[in-house]
């Protein structure tokens, strides 16, 4: 029988056209699973509605409006002034008391006594001294104290150190302050392993995200996967101000060079990665409250509709409220 011609449309494609199709593809793919789907949405997504209607947080209590951060008198004055939310920094004592503190030196707020709170007794430890200098000064809290005066005000508790027993004395006071039944409170650590045992002690507290589950989340999106991903936390929470090279450096071990490379590219006011809008609206869809840390000034406002986020971290309470009919919501 006569040969027959092979058909042209019977030859393989070349390479760098099947990877082409395939990248087009799963982009296509990608992008609509981000706006009409859930694939990825938690099975054990917690957040109360309570959390969710979150709109105002009070970052240490108070900060730039003349209290000393972290202090009675800084959450008194945000209770007092009806922040929707609280949040304070905890480490344990070395007699194994759960203490409301930010930095793991005792310097820049306790008037630059050496130390730390993990090395001291808790009588043994300094007052906090206003870093204003004008002679202020009061306790250190504990934290069960802070419980006792907050009410039903939401909280949140950055656990600042990686220890089994002050993650069970915090559970365990937050238990005995019908916290967790309430749902309003939510506790994170930006370090990775020790929000993930928190996310393991107690799944039923919702977490914030770490600084890794940050970076994870980006690649995730970066490359179509986060659309059929289950992610470990329950809030998506992010810095409003800029990410020069000096704060990478602090976060990630990589050459300054290599930093100001990356500033460079995601840098802003705020970094250009937080302001994917497919990226926030998707896991807004998630259910997941998206907190924006950093809203100190009238020019960090536009940023918080920028990012459609749910809620905002200040340092000036008093001021922010001030403002509080400029936070358009979505």
């Amino acid at each position: 029988s006569p040969s027959q011609e092979p058909c042209p449309m019977s030859e393989s494609w070349p390479t760098w056209a099947i990877v082409a199709v395939t990248m087009v593809g799963w982009n296509l793919l990608s992008a609509l699973a981000l706006r009409f789907t859930r694939f990825g949405r938690n099975k054990n997504l917690i957040v109360s509605s309570k959390i969710a209607s979150v709109l105002t947080i009070a970052h240490r209590g108070s900060k730039l409006e003349g209290l000393i951060e972290n202090s009675m008198s800084a959450f008194k004055s945000s209770i007092v002034e009806k922040m929707d939310m609280i949040e304070l920094d905890v480490w344990l004592s070395k007699d194994g008391q759960v203490v409301v503190f930010h930095d793991p030196s005792l310097k820049r707020m306790c008037g630059g006594k050496e130390g730390s709170v993990t090395e001291s007794n808790y009588a043994d430890l300094p007052p906090l001294v206003s870093v204003t200098g004008d002679g202020v000064s009061e306790p250190i809290p504990l934290f069960k104290d802070v419980l006792a005066m907050l009410g039903d005000t939401c909280l949140i508790v950055e656990v600042k150190q990686d220890s089994d027993e002050l993650i069970k004395k915090v559970n365990d006071m937050l238990v005995e302050h019908d916290r967790i039944m309430k749902g309003n409170t939510v506790w994170f650590s930006l370090k990775r392993k020790i929000n993930k045992k928190l996310q393991k002690y107690n799944p039923t507290i919702p977490t914030i995200c770490s600084i890794f589950e940050v970076v994870e989340t980006l690649v995730l999106y970066a490359t179509g996967l986060l659309p059929f991903v289950s992610l470990g936390y329950n809030i998506f929470g992010f810095p409003a101000d800029n990410m020069d090279a000096e704060r990478l450096r602090t976060i990630v071990p990589f050459p300054m060079a290599v930093c100001r490379f990356i500033a460079w590219t995601v840098g802003g006011r705020p970094a250009r990665m937080f302001r994917f809008s497919s990226l926030n609206l998707h896991l807004r869809r998630r259910g997941m409250p998206i907190f924006l840390l950093g809203i100190n000034d009238d020019s960090d406002i536009p940023s918080f509709e920028l990012t459609h986020a749910t809620a905002c971290l200040t340092d000036r309470p008093k001021w922010l409220l001030s403002k509080k009919n400029m936070l358009k919501r979505e």
